[in-house]
């Protein structure tokens, strides 16, 4: 060997220069070439013509100075002669190949081992340069299509690995996207049912305690709590609990102070406490807690109260919270529309005892006008002339209207407040027929109505209360009679149907048109409800004729078309063995 000859590791610095496609930005940057030959004059060849490339040259003269270097800075690309002392360029290959598979190798043969080289292709070495050079300007050429390929293929590796970290990413983005649906879609269908649920009932106080139950139950609290505010006040006091007692003195929380007061005076949610902290009291709940949420149960601007929960073991945190928000504006519409039911209910039973005090009022004096005019009436007392009797006549019936009217209306008082009494019994039906035709006897003398009546012989008991069926009775034939043309022809009839009788009322009158059958049972409702109708009243009968049916268990209908006359029929219920025991 030449004395001359550069050591292993001693490097060959470049003159500055870039070739096609190569962007050296710093020393570090730069490829980094190992030449394994152990001839100089080869060297000192390849030295020169690679000196000015823009990649870090290392020379070796053995495969064991090659390892030394592979272990001490890899290079991108080994130039090794295939014939060295001791080891073989190939065992260089081999050895820089299980350190880094994709290494690029060039080996150098003369051209006795060309079939040596041809092997070592097909062991994995990329290309070979035959000795003596044939055109040594070839081989920078090589060298750098080996680097670009290695580069390319690093490039590579990196766009993958990025490829592969922003695919996981998605991935984790999509995951955290299907769990936040998934999530928002078990609230939605939660906060649906629970509505359904809780909206099944409008009183105010069942509300109130399912709303507490629900809360609990989804917040896996300890219990739950329902502050209302005072009309009256600005005060907020327990209205129900689950889980958790009411104390017997409730003491009101005031805006502005403790959880249940911010989340009033802030109109947001108040969390407070924590699993490992000293308890507190709240206003109006029997014991302590240690973490509470509190939510304002909002209607526009204000807060009509505020839902709490309590003792989560794990606390409370934003998605409980937010969750609960979210049942709370639900809870609170459902809450007000129940104060506004238990005060139209209220308004009602006002209405209800006020109409009922004034005609029982009203029809006191009514009764003693009427006898005394029945008195005055009498041949036997009093002898009047044909315009005094005439008078007395028409004053006569009118307070017999009048008197009809008033219990109409208390009979509607009393349905609406469910006190209509009712003595239900084992009854046959005929006689109660019979008796509704005998209380309209004058008013079908008058009208000239032939009645029939088209009861079966094997007609059964029915379980009813005799006079109230009777008064439908009288109702439904009285507007059969007075929609009827005088002469005109009426029919009741009676017939077995699965578990009830049905009676039906026809008549051979004008006939109702179907837009206007819906009005026939509403209260204080007439088809004809002009000045010059023909039928007074007050538009009660069938509405009280309908309550007294429905409170019996029956139903009741109409069947009517112009021109063709009209059906009316209800249901009472056959009365069965079990009822003839019960009444023996």
């Amino acid at each position: 060997m030449n004395s001359d000859r550069e050591r292993p590791g001693d490097a060959v610095s470049p003159a500055a220069g870039s070739v096609a496609g190569a962007q050296p930005t710093a020393q570090a940057a730069r490829p980094r070439v190992l030449v394994v030959e152990d001839d100089a004059a080869v060297a000192d060849v390849l030295r020169e013509v690679l000196v000015d490339q823009p990649y870090e040259m290392v020379f070796a003269v053995s495969a064991e100075e090659a390892f030394r270097d592979i272990g001490g800075a890899f290079p991108d690309l080994i130039l090794t002669d295939i014939s060295l002392p001791g080891q073989s360029g190939l065992d260089v290959m081999r050895h820089a190949r299980a350190i880094d598979s994709e290494v690029a190798v060039i080996l150098m043969t003369g051209y006795a081992s060309v079939q040596t080289a041809i092997d070592a292709l097909r062991q994995g070495a990329d290309d070979y340069v035959t000795k003596p050079f044939e055109d040594i300007a070839d081989l920078p050429v090589m060298i750098e299509k080996r680097l670009r390929g290695r580069r390319l293929r690093a490039e590579n590796r990196a766009l993958l690995e990025e490829l592969r970290q922003k695919n996981a990413r998605l991935e984790r983005h999509e995951q955290e996207l299907r769990e936040r649906v998934e999530r928002a879609t078990w609230q939605m269908n939660t906060l649906y049912r629970v509505s359904i649920e809780i909206g099944a009932d409008l009183e105010l106080e069942p509300r109130l305690r399912r709303i507490a139950e629900t809360t609990a139950d989804l917040m896996g609290a300890r219990g739950a709590v329902v502050y209302l505010g005072q009309e009256d006040t600005a005060e907020y006091r327990a209205a129900c609990a689950h889980g958790v007692a009411l104390a017997g003195a409730t003491t009101p929380a005031l805006a502005g102070s403790g959880p249940v007061g911010l989340a009033v005076f802030n109109l947001s949610p108040v969390r407070q406490g924590a699993v490992d902290t000293e308890p507190f009291a709240l206003p109006g709940v029997a014991g302590t807690a240690r973490t509470v949420l509190a939510v304002p149960l909002l209607q526009g601007a204000r807060a009509l109260g505020v839902l709490v929960a309590l003792d989560r073991p794990e606390g409370f945190g934003v998605a409980e919270q937010e969750f609960l928000s979210l049942f709370a504006s639900q809870a609170a519409v459902q809450i007000r529309n129940s104060q506004l039911f238990e005060h139209t209910k209220s308004l009602d039973r006002m209405k209800s005892d006020f109409v009922a005090a004034v005609s029982h009022e009203t029809r006191t004096p009514l009764t003693s006008v009427k006898g005394a005019l029945e008195l005055l009436s009498d041949d036997r007392y009093f002898q009047n002339n044909d315009q005094q009797s005439k008078l007395l006549t028409i004053a006569h019936a009118n307070a017999e209207r009048m008197l009809l009217l008033i219990n109409d209306i208390l009979d509607f008082s009393k349905l609406e407040a469910a006190s209509l009494s009712m003595r239900v019994e084992r009854q046959r039906l005929e006689p109660v027929i019979e008796q509704a035709a005998h209380n309209l006897r004058l008013l079908i003398e008058d009208r000239r109505i032939q009645l029939d009546f088209g009861l079966p012989d094997d007609l059964p008991d029915a379980m009813m209360d005799a006079n109230r069926i009777a008064q439908v009775l009288t109702n439904l034939l009285s507007n059969a009679i007075k929609f009827s043309p005088p002469g005109g022809r009426v029919r009741v009839e009676a017939r077995n149907e699965p578990g009830a009788i049905r009676i039906a009322v026809s008549d051979l009158g004008a006939g109702i048109a179907a837009v206007d059958l819906p009005k026939l049972f509403r209260k204080f409702q007439q088809i004809d409800s002009s000045s010059t109708r023909r039928a007074g009243g007050t538009g009660l009968g069938l509405v009280i004729s309908k309550g007294i049916v429905e409170q019996h268990g029956g139903q009741i209908g109409v069947t009517s078309a112009p021109g063709e006359g009209s059906t009316f029929w209800f249901t009472v219920p056959i009365a069965t063995q079990d009822d003839a025991s019960a009444a023996a």
